[in-house]
């Protein structure tokens, strides 16, 4: 792993591609699939490639490739143009990089979001880290569905390289009184409300496995959760029409959300459509039928915790690309939403985005100023390839100064993170037991911090099965059968929730060698990571305290506070290697 992150440039990058803009049809192009048809075309005045996938072909990744040698630490970055036309039934029309070791094994792979629309050339961005072990790296044009996909202007240049120095000297943590976030969101993990049904009943949960689970999220004491609601939940024909609040997985809803109301957590509670055919086809009616499920949860229940909504998670997916709706029906949907809330006298704010794995879905939502004027903050998810984590503040910066740009001022956070490697999945992802983590995440939310965003909720609360029978691995702590055992994580992002509140001021802190050590303060808390291997002698400047906690992978242990406490002599201390804490100002660790 790479333990220093020193980011430098290359003077003057160059295109690594052959015939890059297809002027000479698919030279230099290599294709993978039968059944799909691979062609160079002439269509908007422009050369380009086309990959079409008929109807009858089973969904999969029919692709054009090309490969270039690579080296650990080399910043790679592609850029093209792509168009769709009656995409369906997949994740879309997208980009991807793979990470190849000698013998030609996949080791890992980013990717672009698809792009969120029909029939309009839209541009795609993809930066990343070349992992260790890696001898080259693949691109990848990718058509995952039925329909059309044009490629134009495909570019791949090593644009910078990650290099590791040693750490020189004293670390100064200088705290300042910019305040970068005057309204904290706050933080919390993904809990999608689906523990207390009979699924994992089934699975030997008890009632004394319940009171481990909310003894421990009342300690960890989250002030947002995001959860999930399938529409089935509630409306198990799909019909927007017959509503039963009364199912298995309701009742089990609601028995979540007693916890969050005892707690007081904001909950904000995101639609999934898995398995309902056309959810979005009769736009009234769903607006109609969010409102009541809102109206029911708020005033027949009186869940005053439930105070945010999503329409659909990560929509650039599921809802534009895989089932084809238009940004123009999704700003419709959130109009007669809003409309709905307002005729029932519910107070909801509306999160708006929620995209994954690209800018494009992101852009369309804070340019247009009738969305822009709907939603109450933005939000995004970010699964950083484990190499690619030292690209977090691009991530943050990209949206933060685009919506600077379009004038739109308003809360940013991130409603999922989390990071990966080739054994990742949607529901495995075995990385997230290791210690380092824990020091990742601290890392992640400190950059956000200093840059103003307001919010965080890590992907997800605990392992759990979900409706169906999936097993959920990603979590801070393990399922059952391995005693609810508490992950390294679940203490790094603890501390973010037990020691700060909704509404809290960030202020930025600079540190003098920011690719080791970091930090940001939220009210009278500093909290720190030293991401590097070797120990940091750190001083505390514009903070008063008098002790630091200090976590390691050798002393974090049970579910409560753990670590250890040492004095702090003139505002400073030693920070071990892969370490990571907190400092109280004048209340103690």
């Amino acid at each position: 792993m790479y333990a220093l992150l020193c980011l430098s440039a290359v003077a003057a990058s160059e295109n690594l591609l052959v015939n890059p803009s297809f002027e000479q049809g698919l030279d230099g192009w290599k294709r993978n699939a039968e059944n799909v048809s691979y062609a160079g075309v002439e269509v908007d005045g422009r050369s380009a490639a086309c990959l079409t996938v008929p109807p009858e072909t089973p969904v999969s990744w029919p692709h054009l490739r090309q490969e270039v040698a690579a080296e650990p630490g080399d910043i790679f970055e592609t850029r093209l143009e792509a168009m769709g036309q009656g995409v369906r039934d997949g994740f879309g029309v997208y980009c991807a990089l793979e990470y190849l070791d000698a013998s030609g094994k996949r080791l890992s792979f980013t990717q672009t979001s698809s792009l969120g629309k029909d029939d309009a050339w839209v541009g795609l961005h993809l930066r990343s880290v070349v992992p260790p072990k890696a001898v080259a790296i693949r691109l990848c044009l990718i058509l995952n569905g039925h329909g059309e996909a044009y490629f134009d202007n495909v570019s791949l240049e090593r644009t910078g390289t990650v290099s590791i120095r040693p750490l020189e000297g004293p670390v100064t943590l200088s705290v300042t009184n910019e305040v970068v976030c005057d309204s904290l969101i706050g933080f919390g993990a993904e809990d999608d409300g689906w523990f207390y049904n009979a699924e994992n009943a089934s699975h030997g949960v008890t009632e004394a496995d319940i009171e481990v689970r909310e003894q421990r999220i009342a300690w960890m004491d989250p002030d947002w959760t995001r959860m999930f609601c399938w529409y089935k939940d509630w409306n198990p024909s799909g019909d927007w029409e017959t509503f039963d609040f009364d199912t298995d997985n309701m009742r089990s809803h609601y028995r979540t959300l007693d916890l969050y109301q005892r707690i007081g957590t904001v909950v904000n509670l995101t639609g999934v459509e898995w398995g309902v055919e056309d959810p979005y086809g009769t736009p009234g009616k769903t607006a109609h039928a969010i409102g009541a499920l809102f109206e029911h949860l708020v005033r027949t229940k009186g869940y005053t915790c439930v105070q945010e909504w999503t329409l659909t998670n990560e929509p650039n997916g599921a809802f534009a690309a895989r089932m084809g709706y238009s940004f123009d029906r999704f700003v419709d949907l959130h109009a007669l939403v809003h409309e709905e809330f307002d005729l029932r006298g519910l107070n909801v704010r509306i999160v708006g985005s929620d995209d994954t794995a690209g800018f494009p879905w992101f852009t369309q939502c804070v340019e247009s100023e009738r969305y822009a004027g709907l939603v109450d903050y933005f939000a995004s998810h970010r699964y950083f390839p484990y190499s690619d984590r030292v690209l977090a503040p691009f991530f943050f910066r990209d949206r933060l100064d685009l919506m600077a740009a379009c004038g739109v001022r308003k809360p940013f956070a991130v409603a999922e993170f989390g990071f990966q490697d080739a054994r990742s999945g949607v529901m495995d992802n075995p990385i997230m037991e290791d210690y380092p983590y824990a020091v990742w995440s601290t890392a992640f939310i400190l950059e956000g911090l200093n840059l103003g965003v307001a919010g965080f909720s890590i992907w997800c609360m605990s392992e759990v099965y979900y409706p169906g029978g999936g097993f959920m691995n990603y979590g801070l702590w393990d399922f059952k059968d391995n005693a609810w055992s508490p992950r390294p994580v679940y203490h790094a992002v603890a501390a973010f929730m037990r020691h700060t509140e909704r509404g809290d001021t960030v202020r930025r802190c600079v540190s003098s060698h920011p690719g080791h050590v970091l930090g940001a303060v939220v009210n009278d808390t500093l909290f720190w990571v030293n991401r590097s291997d070797e120990a940091a002698s750190v001083h505390i400047d514009g903070l008063s305290g008098e002790k630091v906690r200090i976590m390691t992978e050798a002393t974090i242990e049970g579910d409560r506070e753990c670590g250890t406490i040492v004095e702090l002599r003139e505002g400073s201390f030693e920070a071990p290697p892969q370490s990571f804490g907190f400092v109280r100002s004048h209340k103690g660790a």
